[in-house]
This record gives structure tokens, sequence and C-alpha cells, in this order.
């Protein structure tokens, strides 16, 4: 609290308070406007190291929005959107899972060692390889997930730091995998494995892959919605989220909530990395996500952790990644000038979270009495 005198023995002043819940629209508002300053900073910065900021914006967009580069954002933007929607089970409860990426890329690990099977002749039979891959990439990512989850329920460890060193283990994992024993014999040398059979990409007859990647992620936003609007489990974690100690007094298994909400979120992860690994690369190979599970945190903070805006902030970043490749042929940009409008965002992103979450209140008071 912040006080200063006033002459006629006033007094001014400015408190922290907590608001109370905020609205979805209130709280899609507050991000917009949050979202919009994030580019008008990165605009100042660009105009700074010597660059049109208007001309870098208008060609980003105009390109990006075209046909052809249209549908690469959407395939981008799918894992983000999974990946995103998944962190939102676990957001919403109060745990603080910065491991997205390190479940994305054990679904990726998942389901290249489904692959690697079949490719062996030991896998299951190619009217049953896309099941076993989407089965194997979710149950693992959900599977890696749970490991802070049970560290954090059982012996009060701090899911942040536990989450993100798993990263580091996941990702180390997939190089030491593709390195050494599932190398591919005939990829000339290069580390990576064999690439998926069509049997085990997710696909829609007569469909583009984007188009059906991005009915996938809008299927799961709809069911996510659908499960915190009008199902007990999300009335629960949501109750859990907001004051964990009257959770307990009424009787509700933090635990078990716990356990299941960041499952899901795990396994939606995995989900990504399965369209990662087996749609937009094709084989698992170092370096295989470019940040997927980072972005995915950024997005649904973003989005307030309401679905359909996370679905969006989502394709937001899918643009971003998309367009760095953009600014750097032929605007003959830096790469890293989208990383900083990223940067920007995260900013932007945590400030609207201040906002949501408190507001300024200036109290005048004179004689001993507030007014």
């Amino acid at each position: 609290m912040l006080r200063r005198s006033l002459p006629g023995s006033l007094r001014l002043s400015v408190r922290v308070e907590r608001r109370p819940e905020v609205t979805p629209r209130s709280s899609i508002i507050i991000s917009l406007g949050m979202l919009l300053l994030a580019f008008l900073a990165s605009g100042l910065i660009f105009q700074f190291l010597g660059f049109s900021a208007l001309h870098i914006y208008r060609s980003f967009f105009t390109a990006l929005l075209s046909p052809i580069m249209l549908e690469e954002v959407f395939r981008r933007s799918a894992p983000i959107i999974l990946a995103a929607i998944g962190l939102c089970y676990s957001y919403r409860m109060g745990f603080w899972n910065i491991g997205a990426e390190g479940q994305l890329y054990m679904g990726m690990i998942a389901a290249t060692g489904v692959v690697v099977l079949y490719s062996a002749g030991y896998g299951p039979g190619e009217q049953l390889l896309l099941p076993a891959v989407v089965a194997a990439s979710m149950m693992a990512g959900g599977a890696w997930g749970l490991v802070p989850a049970i560290l954090r329920v059982r012996f009060g460890a701090n899911e942040i730091i536990t989450t993100l060193m798993l990263n580091y283990t996941a990702i180390l994992l997939a190089d030491f995998l593709v390195h050494g024993a599932w190398k591919d014999p005939a990829g000339y040398g290069f580390a990576q494995t064999v690439q998926f059979p069509a049997a085990a990409r997710i696909s829609i007859p007569g469909v583009p892959d984007a188009v059906a990647y991005l009915a996938l992620a809008l299927v799961v936003t709809a069911l996510t919605f659908l499960v915190f609007r009008f199902t007990v489990f999300g009335f629960e974690s949501k109750i859990v989220g907001l004051n964990i100690y009257a959770s307990r007094y009424a009787g509700l298994s933090i635990r078990s909530i716990l356990i299941r909400g960041v499952f899901i979120s795990g396994a939606l992860a995995g989900l990504a990395g399965l369209i990662v690994v087996s749609g937009l690369i094709g084989r698992l190979r170092p370096g295989a996500s470019p940040g997927y599970g980072y972005h995915a945190i950024i997005a649904s903070m973003l989005g307030g952790l309401y679905p359909p805006a996370v679905f969006f902030s989502s394709i937001l970043f899918g643009m971003l990644v998309t367009g760095g490749d953009l600014l750097q042929a032929s605007l003959q940009m830096p790469k890293s000038g989208v990383e900083i409008i990223m940067a920007m965002i995260f900013l932007a992103t945590i400030v609207a979270e201040f906002v949501k979450r408190h507001r300024l209140t200036i109290v005048v008071g004179g004689g001993g009495a507030g007014t």
C-alpha cells in the first residue's frame, strides 16, 4: 500500500486488492487489450532497429492469410491448441504444469515406438495402427504428467520445478533413441527414425491434413468447454483451483481430482506430439518440436483458460511460428524478430493475469477516517 500526504491533513492511499472472479468476457477483453499493447511495443522495437513496423505487420499478416500459408498455419497451430487446451485442465486446478513440452515429446516417443515395432513386423496390423499410436501417445503423455502430480500429492514437491526438469529428460531420451537403437538404417547416416506410414497418420479422406488436424483440435476444444461447464469434474476442478482448503473441508477428493486433471493434460499434450511426429515432420528426429509445449503455456494463459479463447490464441501462436521463416526469407529480417513479438506477448500475458486478479483502489482519508 502506498501513502502520500495531501494539504489539509488529507492522506492518499493506493491499495492493491484481490478482485472477485473475472467473467470470461472481461478476461478476453483484458487479454486482447494487452495483446494489442504487445504488438505496439514490438513495433517500437522494430522501428528502433531500423525496420518499418507497419511494413512488417502488413506483409506478415497479408502473406500468412493467403490460402497456401493459411493451411500451414493450421497445421502448426493444431499441436499448440491440443497442448494449450490440456494445460487448461492443470491450471484450472492450480497445478502449474510447465511440462507440456516433455509430455509432448513422450507422446512422440511412444507413437514412434509403435511404428518401429510395426516396421520390424512385431506391431499391430495396418487397421489397428492408428488406434495404437493414438493410445500410446496419449498414455505416455498422461503418465509423464502423473510423475510430478504424484510427487506433489505425496511429498509436496513443487510442480513447476519437477515438470520443467522432466522436459529435459524427455527431450534427451528422444535424442538418445534417434541416435541409437531407433536410428533408421536406411537414413543415410542421419539421426532419424523410420518414416511414419500413411496408416499411422490422423487423416480424413478427401480432406487436407491441416483441416483434419484443426477439426480434431476443435472437437477437443468443444468437449473441454462442455466438461468445464456441465460436468461434476469440471465444477470440482474449478473449486479446487479457487480454494484448496475449502475444497478439503467440503469433502472433495483433491488427490483424485488433481491426478485425473493432470493425466488429461498430459494425454492431450501427448496427442499433440503424435500430430507433430506423424503429420508435420513424418518421423522422430532431434529438435522435433520447436517449442510447441512452451508456446502452449502462453496461449492458455492469454486465453484466460477459457477453451474457445485458448483455441484462437493458439492459432495466433501458430501464425507466429509459421511467420518466422517468412520474415527471414521475404523481409530479410532475422527470425528473432518473431521471438521479440512472442516475448512481448509473454510479458503482456503476465500483466494481464495481474490485472485480472487484482485492482488498484485509491482511498482519500482525513482525520483518521477514510472517504
